[in-house]
């Protein structure tokens, strides 16, 4: 009986060590706690923020190919485009990790397989 204990509270101790490193804690930064009121500057920081991470993975390069149907050339012109390190296909019922790697791209799809949108994660 001790025995199983042990390997239960194991097995609760590794599973939950599991959660921990595949992303189970929050990576995002917290706003800082002075930020500004002014609601336009943050707009137009946000936009500047939302181009340049688009720009890590190649994501903002790739518009052209928004409405393509995800075939084998169209995945080189992306490989090409984008120059990015690493991507994956996500169609609506695919699991995903919620880990961030700006320079990976994602490639969202619909059932059938046509491009939806572009986005670097």
């Amino acid at each position: 009986m001790k025995h199983i204990l042990l390997f239960a509270a194991m097995t609760a101790l590794l599973g939950l060590g599991g959660c921990a490193w595949w992303g189970g804690s929050d990576d995002a930064p917290s706003p800082p706690a002075n930020a500004s009121t002014n609601s336009a500057s943050q707009g137009a920081s946000g936009d500047a923020a939302e181009n340049r991470a688009q720009q890590a993975c190649g994501a903002d390069r790739l518009k052209g190919l928004t409405g393509a149907r995800l075939d084998q050339d169209v995945r080189q012109q992306i490989v090409d485009q984008s120059q990015a390190r690493q991507f994956r296909v996500l169609a609506p019922d695919t699991m995903q990790t919620m880990d961030y790697h700006e320079d990976r791209l994602n490639i969202r799809v619909n059932e059938q397989g046509v491009i939806q949108s572009f986005n670097c994660g």
